[in-house]
């Protein structure tokens, strides 16, 4: 086995600083120290370099700096920004269990999928980041292990794997030791290795079983048993904005939050999205007159992907224009389809291709609006210039299937002129830059009476001396019968 513990030292602060980060400005803010029981925990870099230090009453701090902000602890928000962080997690192992300030995940299965440690490390790092915690990384055989090196702040990325890397820790970071620490000390005992090379049954009768039992956990020598988290049966995210945001784009970086945490969710589901909605609630000047706008997109394939639907919201927003300053933002997932998880290919299959065009169409639908772009379709009209629209791309084209609308028996071209052209007679043949020999027909047509829009036409394949098929009719009517009533309406490729 093989764990990552992710250690959130400055989660109360974290939490706290999210809130004040407004994108579109880069003002320098007041410092900020987080209370508890009126002292002092947490503290930002500004209110450290003024003195203030964890454990100091709040009297105490305010005196040293007029202008620090002073906020009271938020177990709520704490707890909402684990849950975020544990949805992130499920990116890359269903196994995640919380901790009071942090998270343990079981790697070991995960490690060929994602290229290894180092790599799933770095990939949890960078979701931290976005999601604006800071977070220090360990690897362990064990998850106690992993959980003691993480909360050391000089490990960065620390590997754990050879027990003599325990031994160096402080015996400090040990659960169960903090109520004997002056014992310790006293007695020199600094490390995790001199605590483990006393008698067992000293450390248990002056300390307590719970100490040796948690040293033991640490080093594999006694079973450990998790609560795994469990993502949420239907996915609702919201989040509060700091501060009035103006320009669309700004937008971008808390939407990104939103996202890791639906990704999350769907990876977790085996599920995908077929389309999304991003709902933006402006401010009101009156209580009641509270507005939102959808900024909804779809996909053409489904998809969990955080890093494409960040691309395909990018594209949205950058060509949207604001009706009102946005004060908060909501993600809803339209459309939820299973999905398994890819399998690796060593070569280019069809279904990877469609996926290639598939986002192509979903790029140019975010960028250029979803109507702007359109596909073939065929229509039940008998007339050839009906029978084929255009409608809007609402939809994942289909692959591998065959049309729902019945096939003409005869062949038609691909190209029809976009007005049926005159074609002159000599001899009484129709000419087109020669005389025309009819091949095949004639497929006759007779309908739009309903529509006052009728056609009564002979349709027939014919060929010019430059070997060229034309698809032409003749007009059985007089109002179409002009210059002999032939007319070229179509090119075969």
């Amino acid at each position: 086995m093989l764990w990552i513990a992710l250690h959130l030292p400055q989660l109360p602060l974290d939490t706290a600083l999210r809130s004040r980060h407004n994108p579109e400005s880069d003002e320098h803010t007041t410092p900020l120290a987080i209370a508890e029981n009126k002292r002092i925990g947490w503290y930002d870099r500004q209110a450290g370099e003024a003195g203030i230090r964890a454990g100091m009453s709040e009297s105490n701090a305010r005196a040293l700096s007029a202008s620090l902000q002073i906020v009271a602890r938020d177990m709520q928000a704490e707890n909402r920004a684990l849950q975020e962080a544990a949805l992130w997690a499920l990116h890359f192992t269903p196994h995640v269990a919380l901790r009071p300030c942090g998270l343990l995940m079981e790697i070991a299965a995960s490690l060929r999928l994602f290229g290894g440690g180092e790599r799933i490390a770095s990939k949890l790092l960078d979701g931290m980041d976005t999601l604006g915690l800071q977070a220090s990384l360990a690897f362990a055989p064990t998850a106690t292990g992993a959980w003691l090196q993480a909360q050391c702040p000089q490990s960065g990325i620390a590997d754990t794997s050879k027990t003599g890397a325990l031994d160096r820790l402080p015996v400090r970071t040990l659960e169960h030791a903090a109520p004997h620490l002056e014992t310790l000390n006293d007695i020199g005992c600094h490390t995790i290795g001199q605590l483990r090379r006393l008698p067992r049954g000293g450390l248990t009768r002056r300390f307590g079983r719970q100490l040796l039992g948690e040293l033991d956990r640490a080093y594999g020598q006694e079973a450990e048993a998790h609560a795994w988290f469990e993502a949420p049966t239907v996915f609702h995210a919201a989040l509060e904005l700091p501060s009035r945001i103006e320009h669309a784009e700004s937008l971008l970086f808390a939407a990104r939050r939103l996202l890791l945490q639906l990704t999350g969710w769907l990876t977790a589901r085996h599920a995908a999205v077929a389309g999304i909605t991003l709902w933006l609630h402006h401010e009101s000047r009156r209580r009641r007159d509270h507005r939102s706008t959808p900024l909804p997109i779809l996909l053409g394939m489904a998809s969990r992907d955080p890093e494409h639907l960040t691309l395909l919201l990018r594209e949205r927003l950058a060509r949207l224009t604001l009706i009102a300053p946005v004060i908060e933002l909501s993600l809803e997932a339209d459309r939820i389809v299973e999905q398994a998880a890819a399998n690796t290919e060593l070569f280019p299959t069809p279904a990877a291709q469609a996926e290639t065009t598939s986002r192509l169409i979903e790029r140019l639908q975010s960028r250029l609006g979803v109507h702007a772009v359109r596909q073939l379709a065929l229509f039940d009209d008998h007339r050839p210039e009906r029978s084929v629209i255009t409608p809007a791309l609402t939809s994942a084209p289909r692959r591998g299937g065959q049309s729902s609308q019945p096939r003409h028996a005869t062949a038609r071209p691909a190209w029809l002129l976009p007005r049926p052209l005159p074609l002159s007679t000599q001899g009484h043949k129709p000419f087109y830059q020669s005389p025309l020999t009819l091949l095949s027909g004639p497929e006759r047509i007779e309908t739009g009476w309903w529509d006052d829009k009728p056609a009564t036409r002979d349709y027939f394949i014919a060929q010019n001396e430059a070997h060229c098929l034309l698809w032409i009719f003749r007009a059985r009517v007089p109002k179409e019968a002009e210059s002999g009533g032939w007319f070229l309406h179509g090119l075969f490729g």
